[in-house]
């Protein structure tokens, strides 16, 4: 079963087979070369508390919104395990 992609920059969707974090891939909707993140991923991060967020949060591309969840410890590698 394929694992959905999320892009980083405009959340258009890819689904492919890898079951990993995010994939480099061109996104079909907008154009860009850059990270899709495991959709997974994407609910934990607008799971983050509002107070907690940077004020650009919302500005953020999705990659960036992810390794600074990471940083700031809103999120562990084991949180963001993708499981089959």
């Amino acid at each position: 079963m394929p694992d959905t992609y999320v892009c980083s920059d405009c959340r258009g969707t890819t689904d492919r087979s890898y079951g990993v974090r995010y994939i480099v891939v061109t996104c079909e909707a907008c154009g860009r070369h850059s990270r899709h993140v495991h959709e997974s991923l994407v609910s934990l991060l607008d799971a983050v508390p509002e107070d907690d967020r940077p004020d650009d949060w919302d500005d953020r591309p999705l990659d960036e919104r992810l390794l600074a969840a990471l940083e700031q410890g809103y999120i562990t590698l084991g949180d963001a395990r993708v499981t089959e």
